[in-house]
């Protein structure tokens, strides 16, 4: 880890929009924080909050609910929307329970939110490594190992794929506010049929262009299963008559049983 973390912050990109990359849905209040993972894969375009990594890129990398402010030090914000990021399981692991201190905030040190944050102020991209453009982007960074082989590995793959920085940088979620014609060409036909069928109505082409850009990102794979309760059902009712043909511990003891 690095030492000294940059002080100064990124000057603005002309021309270049300043708009949060995650735009948070009107959710329904006082539901349990789990009930809230199809709003976040959605809102964050099914996408890491921190390394972009999208569901369909990650394969059989786990994605879970991520509390911004650990349930350990802010339990009043276990179940507020507001407070829950959509997450690849290595960087929920890596950030755990980081809670930065008041002090250290001040002086930038907390993690990236894609949704309040924009990229361009903390971060940049040099060849296929990010570096940080701000305290809040060393940190992020470091505490997260944004450089670490695998993701190296994933913006390399997108640079074969198109020349485009947004795109290998920021994954998605960067060409939302993208020209047309920066797009990648794979995407960019696509982009301009959608632009057809709509005309000059700019509201629904966005929502078009956000749709096409969910859909490259989303793994079915991941979706919540209609019949999985039927089927634990069916599994628990199976296992019961064997555990009554074949009485006996059917479970390794907790101190010996593997996790």
């Amino acid at each position: 880890m690095t030492s000294d973390p940059p002080a100064k912050m990124a000057t603005l990109v002309a021309g270049e929009s300043t708009v949060p990359r995650v735009t948070r849905s009107a959710v329904p209040a006082g539901k349990d924080y789990s009930d809230y993972r199809p709003y976040l894969r959605y809102d964050f375009f099914y996408s890491c909050a921190y390394c972009m990594i999208t569901e369909a890129e990650a394969s059989a990398i786990r994605f879970v609910i991520d509390h911004y402010e650990p349930r350990q030090a802010c339990p009043e914000l276990q179940h507020e929307y507001s407070n829950l990021m959509y997450a690849c399981d290595p960087c929920n692991t890596l950030k755990g329970d980081r809670c930065p201190p008041a002090e250290a905030r001040v002086a930038g040190l907390r993690f990236f939110r894609p949704d309040s944050d924009w990229f361009a102020d903390h971060f940049r991209l040099v060849d296929i490594r990010l570096v940080a453009e701000s305290r809040t982007g060393w940190f992020t960074i470091e505490a997260l190992d944004l450089n670490r082989q695998s993701l190296r590995r994933l913006r390399e793959f997108r640079r074969r794929l198109a020349d485009c920085d947004k795109l290998v940088s920021e994954g998605v979620l960067g060409l939302r506010h993208f020209h047309i014609d920066q797009l990648p060409p794979h995407v960019r036909g696509r982009a301009n049929g959608a632009i057809k069928k709509v005309n000059d109505v700019a509201e629904r082409l966005s929502d078009e262009l956000d749709e096409l850009l969910r859909k490259n990102a989303r793994s079915a794979l991941i979706d919540e299963d209609p019949e999985a309760d039927n089927r634990a059902d069916a599994r628990a009712t199976a296992l019961r008559s064997w555990n009554a043909l074949y009485p006996g511990n059917w479970r390794a003891p907790r101190s010996s049983r593997k996790t």
